[in-house]
């Protein structure tokens, strides 16, 4: 109990002296680094968003939204990304821009053959805390456990659309690379599709000006 208390304390996120303002919406990031090991550093000039969806709806159904146990849900399989999106819209950076996140896998984008599986290198990973609909979530756990979430805990909320666009206007900002639309912002399922889902068809990309 004593270990865990400890872990618990270690994992504590580190709020950052930063507040972002856009569309009069305050938001405030908070650090709350992964290991090292759970990165690499960068080579290639960053020129895509891929924004994913997590929850830990497997372990928690009642309960799928915490960011400790995100974090260690992502330390566990050796995964990372850089920023969460919280359900109350707050951002917390898990990975260093500067750093290669795990977050896309080995798949392809064929507008853009030059990032055939290594999409991690060339992107900023964003997970938002949502859970997709039936037939997405079916996929890997049980109908009975989809159908004892809690109705308020499936899709996305207006905070978290609000956080992501002031986000995404700032990574544009910082990384020219990118530009405002569907070549260089993307969703996990586009990069894999038929492997992935996420963010799926509850996002609503009109919510972040995007078709």
């Amino acid at each position: 109990m004593l270990s865990m208390l400890i872990l618990s304390l270690l994992l504590m996120p580190t709020m950052n002296a930063v507040e972002e303002k856009g569309n009069d919406h305050v938001i405030q990031s908070h650090e709350f680094l992964l290991p090292i090991l759970n990165s690499e550093p960068r080579t290639e000039n960053i020129t895509h968003i891929v924004i994913h969806s997590i929850s830990n709806i497997v372990a928690k159904p009642e309960s799928p939204y915490n960011i400790t146990d995100i974090y260690l849900l992502l330390l566990e399989y050796g995964l990372s990304t850089h920023y969460v999106i919280d359900r109350e819209g707050t951002i917390f950076q898990f990975v260093s821009d500067d750093r290669v996140a795990y977050h896309a896998g080995r798949s392809s984008l064929p507008q853009a053959p030059f990032i055939d599986h290594s999409m991690n290198d060339f992107s900023i990973g964003i997970e938002i805390m949502g859970i997709g609909t039936k037939e997405e979530m079916t996929t890997f756990i049980p109908e009975k456990i989809f159908d004892s979430i809690n109705p308020q805990h499936i899709g996305f909320t207006e905070k978290q659309y609000k956080s992501l666009q002031i986000l995404i206007a700032d990574l544009i900002n910082r990384y020219p690379s990118i530009r405002h639309d569907r070549f260089h912002i993307i969703g996990h399922e586009d990069y894999a599709a038929g492997r992935k889902v996420d963010p799926g068809k509850l996002f609503n990309w009109k919510k972040i000006n995007l078709e």
